[in-house]
């Protein structure tokens, strides 16, 4: 009766351990190189708060920077590669 207590349990551990292929397994943002986003992501994420045209300033260290454009004036934004914050500079 043990054994087949046991044999249930690890039955249940195996049914548990089936990835999830739904829509909650879906990641918006692609991470790769020890989980930094890449360059032109972190240019998206600028461009979603509203500014027409970003351009590359510098996507060399761990912070990349940006400028924008927005109503004729431009903007310095500055994004953390491994962690997605943006700040204004």
């Amino acid at each position: 009766m043990k054994k087949l207590a046991a044999l249930a349990a690890i039955a249940s551990l195996f049914v548990l351990a089936v990835p999830d292929t739904g829509a909650e397994a879906k990641v918006k943002y692609r991470i790769k190189n020890d989980y930094k986003i890449s360059c032109n992501t972190a240019r998206h994420k600028v461009r979603e708060m509203g500014f027409k045209t970003v351009k590359v300033k510098s996507c060399i260290s761990t912070v990349y920077s940006f400028f924008a454009f927005r109503n004729g004036r431009t903007y310095v934004f500055y994004v953390h590669s491994r962690t997605g914050s943006i700040w204004q500079g």
